[in-house]
């Protein structure tokens, strides 16, 4: 827990990132409030909120509002609180793994659990306040499989409670088995593996777990098909062949990065029906890794001869029980079965498959005749070198997660080509005020990842440097969103439009674009801006008494003193001159 601490205690500094955090936190209508009744009801009952179902996480992120405010930090620290308690569990499950093998000492346990956790790919999901449901999800996960064989009340409400923290606990059946198939076949003289109430615990438990698991996936299809403020969406968002693909590249880049962690930034991407990001490296490891399993199954088969067929069938047993764990936990977010499509890659959905490698880990070490003595220090020496290599290099990765700018800096850094990243960076350099330098960056996002979202964002920075040529450009930018308002969910689009119009002296499309604008049903902002430009096109197309009413509301509503300022001098104007034509 201490190297836990001294890793992610960074994190308490660190921002909220606009990637997600905002829709489970502080803009989220039943969680910013804090812990209430009607919050917790509308948790457990509201399926479509950011297309998951998931009341335990929302309610935690109630808890700490309720506890410590609203701030950033106590998200922070929890989410490290948690994932200490996950390293505490998952070296408590290979103690009790390893409990009959007196081969495979507590301090090489000690330091598998130490790789899993300082990992600089658990960086996303313990640094990222969004991915609290990961590291729920896998501490429920844990606590049932311990409570397994020990309480059957206790494991039913860990995989309950898992699946309330995030759907993908539907994997749980098949970790059970994964869990089981290791213990019974741990070589141990002294206590030879016994199935006596196997099949009474398998029949009567394992097709309810199974129950449970299909309607959990019932509930992720209408969650993912029916995301609240959004049109019904199609379950799956590439073809086939495209979903395999991506699945397959994903799996080999995970399994490259445990082993040589660069390139890991915040969110991934890939090109929907085309050749994903870093394909042919991803799908070359996967091959090496296959092939290079396969060749040493088959080698240590032919050389032995059936000399010792049982030790060869206990490793076979534990390298199928650790596959069966990593791909049964990764499986669900691999986007083969939903519409996970471009996202269908992240850190955080690594964060239980992962725990495959220290479990294989100590099941292979405990199964070889292993150097005793001084000569048993090596493996202890060198497992400590690389925990401590691979938490040096996660350091930096988990500061760039300090906010919206560090974290996508880095994923610019990573990968060049990051459209999200680019209109990330690009909407910040325009709030610092470098309207320039951001509206570049939000032009080159525009040209590799063209989304209304970053249209909207295009258009509202060119409209506030408002240059001769910006407002040509403005019209070409959302043309798209011209015909189809309902794009522009938060309204900036349609405001860079109705000042664009206004500047060009169409009064009635001015005031048309900006009237949506202001009605956007996503917008978040200040829309004083907007109601003031509105005020001047209702003024202008002959609208006076209207325009009067929304002049008077800046003054007296707006909170805005610099656009009090200038509405006092517009009602001025028009006092002297009521048929002025006012000019933005």
């Amino acid at each position: 827990m201490l190297l836990v601490w001294a890793l992610f205690r960074q994190t308490g500094d660190f921002e909220f990132l606009r990637l997600d955090d905002h829709d489970y936190t502080y803009r989220c209508a039943f969680v910013k409030d804090g812990l209430s009744l009607a919050n917790v009801r509308e948790a457990f009952t509201n399926a479509r909120h950011g297309g998951i179902w998931m009341p335990v996480t929302y309610i935690s992120y109630m808890c700490d509002i309720s506890l410590f405010g609203p701030g950033p930090g106590a998200h922070h620290l929890v989410n490290v609180a948690i994932h200490a308690l996950n390293a505490v569990l998952l070296l408590w499950l290979l103690v009790s793994l390893a409990a009959k093998n007196a081969k495979v000492a507590k301090i090489i346990l000690f330091l598998l659990a130490a790789f899993w956790a300082l990992h600089p790919q658990r960086a996303e999901a313990v640094a990222w306040i969004a991915s609290r449901k990961e590291l729920l999800c896998t501490a429920f996960i844990l606590g049932g499989l311990l409570c397994w064989r020990r309480s059957i009340i206790g494991t039913y409400a860990c995989f309950l409670l898992a699946c309330m923290s995030k759907p993908t606990a539907m994997c749980f059946p098949f970790l059970v088995l994964a869990v089981d198939w290791i213990r019974h076949s741990m070589p141990d003289a002294r206590h030879p593996a016994t199935g006596n109430n196997n099949f009474t615990l398998y029949a009567l438990h394992f097709p309810l777990f199974i129950c449970i698991a299909a309607a959990i996936g019932s509930l992720v299809i209408y969650s993912q098909t029916h995301p609240e403020g959004h049109a019904e969406l199609a379950l799956y968002s590439a073809p086939l062949w495209w979903r395999l693909l991506n699945a397959a590249v994903a799996v080999g880049l995970y399994l490259f990065q445990m082993v040589i962690p660069i390139g890991i930034h915040l969110d991934y991407r890939a090109v929907p029906g085309g050749w994903p990001v870093h394909g042919a490296l991803g799908l070359g490891v996967l091959a090496v890794v296959v092939g290079a399993g396969a060749w040493w199954i088959c080698r240590r088969i032919r050389r032995r001869h059936g000399q010792d067929l049982v030790v060869d069938c206990h490793l076979l047993f534990f390298i199928g029980a650790s596959c069966l764990w990593f791909f049964a936990a990764l499986a669900p977010t691999l986007g083969i079965f939903g519409s996970f499509g471009e996202h269908a890659r992240a850190d955080r959905f690594l964060y239980l498959p992962a725990m495959a490698v220290p479990i294989a880990a100590m099941l292979l070490y405990g199964a070889q005749a292993m150097p005793t003595g001084r000569k048993g220090i090596l493996p202890v020496a060198g497992l400590a070198i690389v925990v401590a290599g691979f938490s040096a290099v996660a350091y930096p990765v988990v500061a760039s997660y300090r906010n919206d700018v560090t974290a996508f800096m880095r994923s610019a850094e990573c990968d060049p080509g990051h459209g999200r990243a680019l209109a990330h960076l690009g909407e910040a350099r325009c709030a610092a005020g470098d309207l320039d330098a951001g509206i570049e960056l939000l032009r080159k996002s525009r040209e590799v990842r063209p989304r209304d979202a970053t249209d909207a964002k295009l258009a509202y920075a060119l409209m506030r440097r408002g240059r001769a040529d910006d407002w040509k450009e403005i019209r070409e930018v959302c043309a798209a969103i011209a015909k189809d308002p309902a794009r522009d969910e938060r309204g900036q689009a349609l405001e860079a439009l109705g000042t664009a119009e206004l500047v060009a002296r169409n009064w009635d499309e001015a005031t048309r674009h900006l009237v949506l604008s202001v009605k956007a049903p996503a917008r978040h902002y200040s829309s004083a801006d907007a109601i003031l430009k509105l005020a001047y096109a209702h003024h202008n197309g002959g609208r006076r008494d209207e325009a009067q009413k929304l002049f008077e509301w800046v003054v007296s509503k707006s909170g805005r003193e610099d656009l009090a300022v200038r509405a006092r001098q517009v009602l001025a104007i028009i006092e002297a001159s009521p048929q002025s034509i006012l000019f933005w």
